[in-house]
């Protein structure tokens, strides 16, 4: 018999392995929700573990993430384990350095 607490425990490890692609990637939620499909508000109730992750979202997310440069395993609720490739790195940082990503406020001008 599952117990709640290890339902917990499985939610919380797949909401830190999204959080951890999607910041292995560079990309904010509302890039990550796009990908997916999915609306921001969405994907920021499932981070937030106020909704469940639907199967078809989570096997896209798979598929985002690999796709990308970012192999997740999710064996257990006790072990996760994210690869990311230097394909994944490299994208990242020409997100990064890209100004024109970057809040108004944060611009140098």
């Amino acid at each position: 018999m599952i117990n709640q607490s290890t339902i917990d425990r499985e939610r919380i490890a797949l909401v830190v392995t999204i959080r951890m692609a999607r910041a292995a990637m560079g990309i904010g939620q509302v890039e990550l929700a796009e990908m997916l499909g999915i609306s921001k508000i969405t994907l920021a109730r499932v981070e937030t573990l106020e909704s469940p992750l639907k199967a078809d979202v989570y096997m896209r997310a798979i598929r985002v993430f690999k796709e990308h440069g970012v192999d997740v395993d999710m064996i257990s609720a006790n072990l996760v384990t994210v690869n990311i490739k230097q394909q994944c790195l490299d994208e990242a940082l020409e997100r990064l350095n890209d100004t024109s990503r970057r809040r108004s406020d944060k611009k140098v001008k």
